[in-house]
């Protein structure tokens, strides 16, 4: 049953929505009745009445809420051919409408459906952003879009991540890609391109100019086809952000992007996790580093480094946190780290200028290892983002050792512990008094700057936020950390950490 809306819109050129359900239709010459025309009503306020001729209550609340505007957000609601159609409408009143982004994921969209929508977006001048994820599009669905991308060239991003593309469909939108004008970010995560699909891509890439952000994650690229993609960044002007996780890449194929980015100095955000790339894999990208001035962001979550407490690697990226401008954030999450990594990694941190943000999580780290974290942050003005989760073995003279380190640092803002050890009410205290000494040393550095016309007063709120994990504390535990901590308010930041949860996986934002 459809709900009903205001008899009026405050336009003399509109009608009720009830009277525009409830009047008479016309009888044509064949004797059928003929459709209510929807052109009168796609006004700037009166496309609300569309709302008429829908089922899902979903959209007629947009509707009858005038949001559409820019933003048509109708994922996971199974839309039918007839709802795709008014959908369609509403894409080619685009003069009136303004649609500048289309959220159309999780809903299985038939053959016809898509057909439809792709349609409609052929001259389409306002859409900007089309998600069509985790739709199980195949290759013949591939080739559709492909042909709108010939066509259309004002959409700027689309999402075809979790479905059932392969190498043929890869083919079909490379082609289009290679004449396409408009689409800077693409997003192909969990597909079934394989090493084929990524041979189709890389060609592209050798060509297209305009694609700044690709994601070709979980495709099982495989060697071969890293290999190609690795000899197109030699060529490519554009692409700024790769990821490449979960692709069986192994270390030969990083040693093929490393040999890229001593070419490549375009590309600032490397995503490779869940590769096995090992310690020489590491060491490959290590050395490309020292010429390479321009990757900021490193992703090498569960890599398999330091593996049977092998530190090589860790080393040769030491000697780039010490000598080199390179990278700004790093991402070594469930890598065998270990005390003896953490000594060669930051043992001349010191002189790093560079580095904002690492994420050490899950990478077994004791006492010794904090210790040499803890006398680096005590000379590092740098780093303003520290994640040591599920680091045990640290313990609580690990975190005493820690809060010390916080009297003397000035500079970072962001940290991730887990309190799940027996003295935590001795090493609360110990860390709130670090805290009040760290919130007072940085008032008074941030209150100079501003005073020196260097900082905006937003700025000046230069409070440390301290996250805590609710799954590793007691109710005790928790309240008292909480009370605690409660004055202490986060400080924005422009650098995001990467998610260090299965649960947060998914929804990060990527570069």
């Amino acid at each position: 049953m459809l709900k009903k809306v205001s008899s009026t819109l405050g336009l003399p050129r509109t009608q009720s929505l009830n009277s525009a359900l409830t009047e008479k239709k016309k009888k044509n010459k064949v004797g059928g009745e003929e459709p209510i025309a929807l052109d009168r009503y796609l006004t700037n306020e009166g496309h609300r009445l569309v709302a008429s001729y829908l089922k899902i209550t979903q959209i007629q609340k947009h509707i009858q809420k005038v949001n559409l505007y820019e933003t048509l957000n109708y994922e996971n609601l199974s839309l039918s051919l007839q709802e795709c159609k008014l959908l369609a409408k509403l894409l080619k009143s685009d003069k009136f409408l303004k649609i500048k982004t289309l959220k159309l994921s999780k809903n299985n969209l038939s053959k016809s459906s898509l057909k439809v929508l792709v349609d409609a977006l052929y001259k389409n001048t306002t859409l900007k952003t089309l998600d069509l994820s985790s739709n199980l599009f195949t290759d013949s669905e591939a080739k559709k879009i492909a042909k709108l991308l010939k066509k259309n060239n004002t959409i700027k991003e689309i999402y075809l991540s979790f479905n059932r593309i392969g190498s043929e469909g890869a083919k079909h939108l490379s082609k289009a890609l290679k004449e396409n004008k408009s689409i800077e970010r693409l997003s192909l995560e969990s597909n079934r391109l394989n090493s084929q699909g990524g041979q189709y891509i890389a060609e592209m890439l050798k060509v297209n100019d305009t694609i700044r952000y690709i994601h070709l994650g979980s495709n099982n690229l495989q060697l071969i086809g890293v290999e190609k993609i690795a000899d197109a960044l030699k060529f490519n002007k554009s692409l700024v952000s790769l990821s490449l996780d979960v692709n069986n890449i192994s270390s030969e194929g990083v040693e093929c992007l490393s040999e890229a980015l001593k070419v490549n100095k375009i590309l600032t955000h490397l995503y490779i996790s869940r590769n096995n790339i090992g310690d020489n894999g590491l060491k490959y990208l290590s050395n490309a580093l020292l010429s390479n001035e321009t990757i900021t962001y490193l992703d090498l979550e569960f890599n398999n480094i330091g593996n049977r407490d092998n530190i090589e690697g860790i080393k040769l990226l030491g000697n780039i946190l010490e000598n080199h401008n390179v990278p700004r954030a790093i991402n070594l999450t469930h890598n065998n780290i270990g005390d003896e990594g953490c000594a060669a990694l930051f043992s001349g941190f010191h002189k790093n200028k560079t580095l904002e943000s690492i994420i050490l999580s899950h990478c077994n780290i004791g006492l010794e290892g904090i210790k040499a974290i803890s006398d680096a942050l005590k000379s590092n003005d740098g780093l303003q983002n520290l994640s040591l989760k599920k680091n045990n073995d640290m313990g609580a003279d690990g975190h005493l050792e820690l809060a010390q380190a916080l009297e003397k640092n000035t500079s970072l803002k962001g940290v991730q512990l887990d309190y799940n050890f027996a003295d935590w009410e001795k090493v609360g205290n110990s860390i709130h008094q670090s805290l009040t000494r760290n919130h007072f040393l940085q008032r008074e550095k941030y209150n100079t700057a501003y005073i020196n016309q260097v900082l905006t007063p937003l700025q000046i709120i230069s409070i440390i936020k301290w996250s805590l994990t609710r799954s590793t504390l007691g109710k005790s535990m928790e309240e008292f950390l909480t009370k605690t901590l409660r004055a202490y308010y986060p400080l924005t930041s422009d650098i995001k950490l990467w998610p260090t949860e299965a649960s947060d996986y998914y929804s990060a934002e990527r570069f």
